[in-house]
């Protein structure tokens, strides 16, 4: 493939070189007004960069246009596939929402998060969708783009026949050995020809160039303002993410720092727990209320048996019974039951509005 682009190379400079050669001739013998100039051979110069240039720029919209559309299609099958597993965990969660346990709760918020991030996702793919591949489509396909290169073919093809005609013009001079009036008429229309070609040469390379440098400002901008849109809507989805799975590891790290016994051990001590009497006072019972203390609810709780207790954040607990299992078992608002040791914490001081503390007669 070098070979061949150096062989054409080759082969342009060559071309080049005669074509200056037959104009250097028409220079000789006084054509100066049609002979190509440098502000003509930089004019050409400056459209064929352009060509080239915004060839390119249209090759890399159609390349970003192909890896978005492959990026829509795969995202697209691993979406439909995160959705499935999803509704299987939002499914069990319905299903085990009395189970004592919190692994369905659990469960059904891990299936909500990756729904709303599959959610985040579809509305990405479509940004990419709507606001990049059809704008760069259109811009690849569109009317400005095919207009500025036909006019680039046209001041080719004229230049071509430009080129042609001053071949042909210095042939007719070189070989005019006689004055007839045939021969005198064709050098002048054959002369005539050439002047127009040269102006209509001109007026074309213009005109193409101006269209060019046009779709080439406009084919830079669009494409750097896609690749904005792009870098946006992939941050704009991942931060999204980042957000739903930090919710939803706070949730992970609650439960592995809470450890969950299994139902027959809680059961049993739930069981086992002494009630508090309704009258008489004890020695043992004034023993037990020293060991009492007070705790300040730092997460919501809702019991799921009778004999736990329904905890609201920033509640008072005043706390009488803490188990190996990582439950606790107290009161709050008057009423009595277990909750998760974790979801407590030891208070400093007693609130400043009148708490409500165990009843005994004496």
């Amino acid at each position: 493939m070098d070979g061949v682009r150096r062989q054409a190379a080759k082969l342009r400079e060559q071309v080049a070189w005669q074509q200056k050669r037959v104009l250097g001739h028409l220079g000789q013998l006084g054509y100066n007004g049609v002979m190509i100039d440098e502000a003509d051979l930089r004019l050409h110069e400056q459209l064929q960069d352009l060509y080239q240039s915004t060839k390119l720029a249209k090759r890399f919209q159609r390349d970003i246009v192909r890896g978005v559309e492959g990026f829509v299609a795969m995202s697209g099958k691993q979406m439909e596939i995160a959705r499935k597993m999803a509704e299987a965990c939002c499914k069990y969660g319905i299903e085990n929402q009395d189970s004592s346990f919190n692994l369905a709760r659990f469960v059904s918020d891990f299936g909500t998060s990756h729904a709303s991030m599959e959610d985040h996702r579809e509305q990405m793919l479509a940004t990419l969708g709507f606001q990049v591949c059809e704008p760069l489509l259109a811009m690849i396909h569109g009317s400005p783009l095919e207009d500025a290169r036909y006019l680039t073919h046209c001041y080719n093809r004229t230049r071509h026949e430009f080129e042609i005609q001053a071949a042909e013009v210095l042939r007719r001079q070189t070989r005019l050995k006689e004055t007839c009036v045939e021969s005198i008429s064709k050098q002048k229309n054959a002369e005539k020809k050439l002047i127009e070609l040269k102006a209509s040469m001109v007026s074309l390379g213009r005109e193409a160039v101006a269209a060019m440098i046009s779709i080439e400002d406009r084919q830079q901008e669009m494409t750097l303002e896609k690749l904005c849109v792009m870098v946006e809507a992939e941050r704009s989805y991942h931060r999204s993410v980042v957000a739903t799975l930090e919710k939803l590891r706070s949730e992970i790290t609650l439960n592995v720092d809470t450890p969950i016994p299994l139902h027959s051990e809680v059961a049993h001590e739930k069981e086992n727990v002494v009630p508090q009497a309704s009258n008489g006072y004890s020695d043992k019972d004034e023993d037990q209320c020293k060991a009492y203390f007070l705790a300040k609810v730092k997460h919501s709780f809702r019991a799921q048996e009778e004999s736990e207790l329904t905890l609201k954040v920033d509640d008072y607990v005043i706390v009488r019974q803490v188990s190996s299992h990582g439950w606790s078992e107290g009161e709050c608002n008057g009423r009595g039951g277990w909750f998760p040791s974790a979801y407590v914490e030891k208070a400093e001081k007693a609130p400043t509005t009148e708490f409500q503390t165990p009843n005994h007669q004496n």
